[in-house]
């Protein structure tokens, strides 16, 4: 087969992949045989695995793909796939191989919208491969910011968790985020990355200040998708919808550094965006029940906005008057906590969606919603389920 079929191959299920892991590594595994030496397919082929939860399979596939292309000349996925698996110092060097080329395409495509490089048979490979898969400069740029900040969020990880005890683990954390900062200023999870480095740093009006860029950014890139969404530009809607579906757990992640914060309030209203891309997302859900939640004990308990961060932490040692009037501060906090945390058990009762999510939590979730009055109805039951008995269930659990 040409490489142009290659090519659309791998667009066709990439596009799939968040939503049909399943159809996708199907659909690849199809052409084993005809590209089990070829780098760029074995990469798509290692990153289905990895969406179908098979690691061992996806670590043997990306291996011999950075292997065929030591230098990521077929793309930089592969790097940061294995590097991610590793981890440590030797995951570190492959991530910083898909860094490098990027940065370098970076640079390569200034060039060119500049006028200084003219797109010819003499081009870098890599840029030509990108080219052909998105078409346009401005798309390459987002790929490259978007990969930018996935490889440095790894680094930054791995020298937070597997090698936080070395000396120079804060220099790192500090060299990388310095680094992302200059390379993608305009990207929300660049802010939300630095956030979660000074939260581990204990530099919490430092972290405030980035979650609130992060989240500005962020609305304005959700209001673009869907905006462009409903103009119903000459845009492939898969890829739109591929790109909004991914904002879901990064909005998560940013509404949990936001409670780690104190900010109670702003974590509600991420998680609720969250949650308008996903509507049976549990995990959002739940932030959002629990932000609501804590907001209503530092309202009854009278702590400071200032201290609220340590109310979260702490939140076991205070008590929550559920039976109030709906003309004391609090009661509206614990009405959406109760209405969030109700939906969150219901989407429980879909064995798809629980299997995703840890017992542990589940068992958080039906536990916080007694404490805010027990599950309440939002709007008429279409599941067939009888509503009359959820409570019944839910104590049952």
């Amino acid at each position: 087969m040409s490489e142009e079929n290659l090519l659309n191959l791998i667009h066709r299920a990439s596009v799939i992949l968040p939503t049909n892991p399943e159809q996708a590594l199907e659909d690849l595994l199809g052409f084993k045989s005809t590209y089990a030496e070829n780098a760029l397919y074995l990469q798509t082929l290692g990153e289905a695995y990895l969406e179908n939860s098979d690691v061992e399979s996806a670590f043997t596939v990306l291996q011999k793909a950075c292997e065929l292309d030591p230098i990521a000349e077929k793309g930089i996925e592969k790097f940061f796939h294995l590097g991610q698996i590793i981890g440590g110092e030797n995951g570190i060097q492959l991530l910083e191989v898909g860094i490098a080329k990027l940065i370098q395409q970076a640079q390569i495509l200034q060039s060119i919208s500049q006028g200084e490089i003219q797109v010819d048979n003499s081009l870098d490979s890599s840029i030509k491969i990108l080219l052909q898969a998105y078409n346009s400069e401005e798309k390459i740029g987002e790929y490259i910011t978007s990969k930018l900040t996935q490889g440095i969020a790894a680094i930054v990880e791995i020298w937070m968790t597997d090698l936080c005890m070395l000396p120079q683990a804060e220099e790192e954390c500090e060299k990388w985020t310095k680094t992302l900062s200059e390379l993608c200023p305009d990207n929300p999870e660049t802010h939300s990355i630095i956030a979660s480095v000074r939260i581990s740093q204990q530099k919490p009006q430092e972290a405030i200040k980035e979650i609130e860029l992060s989240w500005g950014l962020f609305q304005k890139k959700k209001q673009a998708l869907e905006d462009i969404a409903n103009t119903n530009e000459n845009i492939d809607p898969d890829e739109i919808e591929m790109i909004y579906i991914e904002l879901y757990q990064l909005l998560v992640t940013l509404s949990k550094y936001a409670v780690e914060c104190g900010m109670f309030e702003l974590a509600s209203e991420i998680s609720a965006s969250a949650r308008d891309i996903n509507e049976d997302g549990i995990e959002a859900l739940y932030v959002e029940g629990f932000a609501n939640y804590l907001e209503a004990l530092r309202i009854q308990n009278n702590v400071a906005i200032e201290n609220a961060s340590d109310l979260g932490r702490e939140f076991e040692n205070y008590q929550l008057n559920k039976d109030i009037s709906n003309e004391e501060p609090s009661y509206e906090f614990i009405k959406n906590s109760q209405l969030a945390l109700s939906s969150a058990v219901k989407s429980l009762y879909d064995s798809e969606l629980a299997a995703q999510i840890d017992e542990e939590l589940q068992t958080t979730i039906k536990e916080l919603l007694e404490k805010v009055g027990g599950f309440v109805a939002k709007e008429k039951d279409t599941t067939g389920i009888d509503e009359s008995n959820w409570e019944a269930e839910i104590q049952q659990d």
